[in-house]
């Protein structure tokens, strides 16, 4: 029988703004990589978005449209009433993503054939509502993974009521899928799995668990190489070559912890006084006031620098500087994010130490003896977690970095999916 594989996703496919958007085209990349010799048909649903809006990213759509051509497949566009100029006007909106989960229903009865076993992967929050719309299904020959990346419960995001009704919407839709024989939900990492059980009553077994990852191969090139502070003057970053470099990434978010990143920093800074502070924070609309947050502190603890650039070459660059010694994943709301993959990636030959935190889904990526721990709500713990980092041994540092490059194989994306492929036996 033929195998059908649909993703549906509301980022990575003809945008790329968070790390949804990595995870799917880390999948895309992966199966351009899996399928040549395979008899599988690949599809993408993706929210439609303007070509000439902000949110359109034209690599990413080329991606995506090689991968369905290579697999004669389907490249799938669902309903966008917001135009299509903005990721953050769709996230926001629950009827846009009942729009689209039902424009994805009528999608797939355009496509779905019975002589072929589908299954539908469904990437976050706004698919989970497409349990309202399954049973408008013609072809019952396909089965759905519901595959949430946030909770309204866990993740603080937005006002009150906003988040409320998400959390309502999410318990409802939770409910209805464990009841389905025909779906399954599947969480990204342990911690996250534990804060889905806790806060929705969910049950998970072995099989449920995904590990993130990366696409490796992206990164080969960053990885090949290493650069003095000089290179950072292309992206406006002036520092002396003789300053050392404590460095954190992330958008300009609560969850990612970088408001108790620099308050920590605030105690330190006049103990380190050959550090910079260098927080790569692009802002985002829905978060403007957290943002405004971060500059504040820039102007008021010294040697701090915030970068409003999404651009990934400037992480990529930094982690591979030999000034940066210090590397911090300050997250408080992150299910399981990729900011500590990365760090354990490019921290290979690197001279840096990982100061993570202890409180979220960064726990699934690091062991004890792969970085410092951190609680990033307790300022004393976070500073004398930097101060700590910027006088520990040599040979200290040999022992972490060495139990980093131990574990990093396991984060490979491209053996999350294979892995995936083979639990639904289409390989």
């Amino acid at each position: 029988m033929k195998k059908h594989l649909i993703i549906a996703s509301y980022d990575g496919i003809s945008t790329h703004y968070c790390g949804v958007g990595t995870t799917t085209q880390d999948t895309i990349l992966s199966l351009m990589d899996l399928v040549g010799s395979k008899k599988i048909k690949i599809s993408l649903a993706y929210i439609s978005a303007n070509p000439s809006g902000g949110a359109f990213n034209q690599k990413s759509f080329e991606n995506s449209s090689a991968l369905v051509k290579k697999t004669n497949g389907h490249l799938i566009p669902l309903c966008n009433g917001t135009a299509g100029f903005s990721d953050y006007d769709m996230w926001s909106s629950f009827p846009q993503w009942e729009c689209a989960c039902a424009s994805l229903a009528t999608a797939l009865n355009m496509i779905l054939k019975d002589d072929e076993d589908n299954v539908l992967m469904l990437h976050d929050t706004p698919f989970l509502l497409f349990y309202k719309f399954k049973q408008q299904i013609i072809q019952k020959n396909f089965k759905c993974f519901y595959m949430p990346r946030s909770s309204g419960l866990n993740h603080k995001f937005g006002d009150e009521e906003w988040r409320q009704t998400r959390a309502k919407l999410e318990k409802e839709a939770f409910n209805a899928i464990q009841n389905d024989t025909t779906s399954s939900i599947l969480t990204i990492g342990k911690t996250f799995g534990q804060h889905l059980m806790t806060d929705y009553n969910l049950s998970f077994a072995e099989k449920d668990y995904l590990n993130n990852g990366l696409f490796f191969e992206r990164f080969k090139t960053f990885l090949g190489q290493k650069f003095d502070s000089s290179e950072l003057k292309k992206f406006g970053i002036n520092i002396d070559s003789k300053f050392k470099i404590i460095f954190s990434w992330g958008r300009a978010s609560v969850a990612k912890g970088l408001k108790e990143l620099l308050e920590a920093w605030s105690v330190v800074a006049e103990s380190l006084p050959d550090y910079y502070m260098i927080v790569q924070a692009p802002n985002n609309p829905a978060e403007n006031d957290y943002f405004q947050i971060l500059k504040k502190y820039e102007a008021s603890i010294p040697r701090t620098i915030i970068i409003n650039d999404f651009n990934p070459e400037i992480w990529q660059t930094i982690l591979r500087t030999n000034n940066t010694k210090i590397v911090c994943i300050p997250s408080i709301m992150d299910p399981n994010p990729h900011t500590p993959i990365e760090a354990k990636l490019f921290s290979l030959d690197m001279d840096f130490i990982i100061i993570s935190s202890s409180v979220d889904g960064v726990r699934d990526t690091f062991a004890d003896d792969e970085c410092l721990w951190m609680d990033p709500y307790d300022k004393s713990s976070f500073s004398n977690a930097l101060i700590k980092a910027a006088k520990m041994s040599d040979e200290e540092k040999i022992r972490i970095k060495k139990a980093n490059s131990m574990s990093i194989s396991k984060y490979n994306y491209k053996k999350t999916i294979k892995n995936f492929l083979r639990m639904i036996k289409f390989i």
